[in-house]
């Protein structure tokens, strides 16, 4: 393996917001067969892959976009409820082919700590992302609150001591896109050998 191509990848990779996605065009099951054959390889501690993924696509949409705005509604303070922000969450499933639940499946014999299996899930949906990435499909993680909340959980139907880590958009991205291009700070700067 070539560390300079992977390297390559790794710093190509960039969240792509929906209302920069072609809604229309699809995701071809032989793509998501690669990209969760990706996530599927992500390091678990004691092997128990905690990773889960709810595809909603389509019609199948509007589940999501119901669970987002009904969650947001149950557990936003009447004061604090902004009419803009429940729209839009039940707009933006519309703007991307795809969205996909991110779930932590909990051992049911518990014996990681659960903060191993939510780094677990982050490691799969970045092992995923850089695939995508590397097939020209954009993907934006949306981690709003009502994501973590019990109201939106029950409407996954998670297990009690499971999670939701929040949703990724997936799609292509609209004809013309420009892959935007980001720099970081300086890595060594951030390093401390002892």
């Amino acid at each position: 393996m070539q560390t300079e191509q992977i390297s390559k990848i790794i710093a190509h990779r960039r969240s792509i917001k929906p209302a920069l996605m072609d809604s229309e065009k699809v995701v071809s099951p032989e793509l998501w067969q690669t990209l969760f054959e990706a996530a599927n390889w992500a390091p678990s501690h004691g092997l128990t892959e905690p990773w889960r993924f709810l595809v909603y696509t389509a019609e199948s949409r509007c589940t999501i976009a119901t669970a987002l705005q009904t969650a947001y509604k149950a557990e936003t303070a009447v004061e604090e409820f902004r009419l803009e922000k429940f729209e839009k969450m039940g707009k933006n499933p519309f703007l991307a082919n795809s969205v996909v639940a991110l779930v932590m499946k909990r051992d049911p014999k518990r014996k990681i700590p659960e903060i191993e299996e939510v780094e677990a899930v982050a490691c799969a949906v970045q092992n995923l992302h850089l695939v995508a990435s590397a097939a020209g499909l954009g993907v934006f993680w949306s981690s709003p609150a009502v994501t973590y909340g019990l109201s939106f959980a029950d409407s996954l139907e998670l297990g009690e001591e499971d999670k939701c880590l929040g949703l990724l958009y997936v799609g292509w991205p609209k004809k013309g896109l420009e892959w935007p291009v980001s720099k970081r700070t300086d890595a060594m700067a951030k390093v401390t050998f002892k």
